[in-house]
């Protein structure tokens, strides 16, 4: 039925989904862990959908450049992580709470963006080395 890693990770969400909205149905469990269940599902969910349009959606790929897709995904992506926060209660309502969950949160987009920079950037040499392989040869 569910193959491989993506497959398994679908199914694992969509019966954590399903236990989450019977069990608060049905009143069973910890309501608030119920509760924080459902918004990290719906996080998740929500994440995989912003990442289908920014990077995935034809119109957008071929119009915006890779920068502007990956902040326009992490422009949406944080308001929903906050307001997931708050109804999930993932973080207390403190000040300082809210402030270490935002440094992470740019901490964590400041790491993803130099390595994917840098990844990047590898491909594109490989990419300039066989295209100039190519033209060599090509000439030969």
């Amino acid at each position: 039925m569910c193959k491989g890693i993506s497959g398994g990770a679908i199914c694992f969400t969509g019966i954590s989904l399903v236990y989450g909205v019977i069990a608060l149905a049905i009143n069973y469990g910890d309501r608030q862990n119920n509760i924080t269940l459902l918004t990290l599902i719906a996080a998740g969910a929500l994440s995989g959908i912003y990442q289908q349009i920014w990077f995935n959606y034809q119109p957008l790929i071929t119009k915006l450049s890779y920068l502007q897709r990956f902040l326009g995904f992490n422009v949406c992506l944080f308001p929903t992580l906050v307001a997931m926060a708050i109804v999930g209660g993932w973080v207390p309502n403190m000040a300082q709470a809210w402030m270490s969950f935002t440094a992470l949160y740019l901490v964590i987009l400041l790491v993803t963006t130099l390595v994917f920079n840098a990844i990047f950037k590898k491909e594109e040499e490989k990419y300039k080395a066989a295209f100039e392989k190519y033209q060599a040869s090509r000439r030969a």
